[in-house]
């Protein structure tokens, strides 16, 4: 591992710029090239991910299957390491995305805790395949090289926080796209809405959408009682004016839509378009009682 912020006492609140970065699609990558050639592309991904991270200065907390978490002294350490990760893997056979905020962490043996890394992780899961984004209080604190590749997206809401949270893109080099500093007009006035529902209960989101978690377990804002769902099992949420499903779960997650085509994500995301059904962990033709119905008016 490298060696990044220097090692401070157990439980010490510190300001730290926390970053996620994770691989895009890697439960493809076994069906594509089988396990012995998936497992060492995800190994050899992870290692370019950790010694970047080391030469922007930053030190790597923990890996998961498909990505890691690291810390930063500096907003611009980490943004320095995300766009080292993703150019290393422009023309690799794996892509990456990923995320970063600044703010207070508490350090307790040698893992951190706080809101500052649950937004870093949420402002992450909102990430397309190589996108980096990172928040609006993290911008301001960037020098002005770096401040000055970055472009307003979106707001997001977010569990947790009672205003939305302002989302910016870090572009590349090579894009010369219009650095835009305010909200985007929208094209309709039309407010986003998304209608949910599961036997019996009626849900209905709207834009600003704070994340909604659907699963087995009881404090999920829908519960499945399924022992094919997994406790917090996949989470919605709107971003630029579309709403898209995150799958978290073992299982994975199965999306028809009204014309019968299904798609299936693990540990991925799809975009809800129209009107259609939700399978938590089983395939739509078993699923029986445990669909989900979802319209977008």
């Amino acid at each position: 591992m490298s060696n990044g912020p220097s090692d401070k006492p157990d439980k010490e609140d510190q300001n730290l710029a926390v970053l996620f970065a994770d691989m895009d699609g890697s439960t493809k990558l076994y069906e594509i090239y089988g396990d012995e050639t998936a497992h060492r592309l995800t190994a050899e991904c992870l290692t370019v991910l950790d010694a970047q991270a080391g030469l922007a200065g930053g030190r790597v907390v923990k890996t998961s299957g498909d990505g890691l978490m690291a810390v930063f002294a500096t907003p611009d350490e980490a943004f320095r390491a995300a766009t080292l990760m993703r150019d290393a893997h422009k023309d690799a056979q794996v892509s990456i995305h990923a995320g970063f905020h600044f703010g207070p962490v508490i350090e307790d043996s040698g893992d951190f805790y706080g809101d500052t890394v649950n937004v870093a992780a949420r402002v992450t899961d909102l990430a397309k395949a190589g996108e980096i984004l990172v928040t609006e209080d993290t911008v301001v604190r960037l020098s002005p090289p770096f401040r000055s590749s970055t472009r307003w997206i979106d707001k997001a809401a977010m569990k947790g926080k009672k205003d939305p949270v302002a989302i910016y893109e870090v572009i590349t080099e090579d894009e010369n796209a219009t650095v835009i500093r305010g909200p985007l007009v929208q094209a309709e006035s039309d407010t986003l809405r998304l209608d949910l529902a599961h036997k019996g209960q009626t849900y209905s989101l709207e834009e600003p959408m704070a994340e909604f978690v659907m699963g087995r377990q009881e404090d999920c804002d829908l519960m499945v009682d399924s022992s094919y769902a997994s406790r917090r099992h996949a989470t919605i949420q709107a971003i630029r004016g579309k709403v898209f499903l995150k799958d978290h779960s073992t299982n994975g997650t199965y999306v028809r839509n009204d014309v019968g085509e299904i798609a299936y994500v693990k540990r991925e995301t799809v975009q809800l378009v129209g009107k259609g059904g939700i399978y938590l962990g089983r395939e739509p033709d078993l699923a029986g009682d445990d669909e989900i119905r979802f319209n977008l008016p």
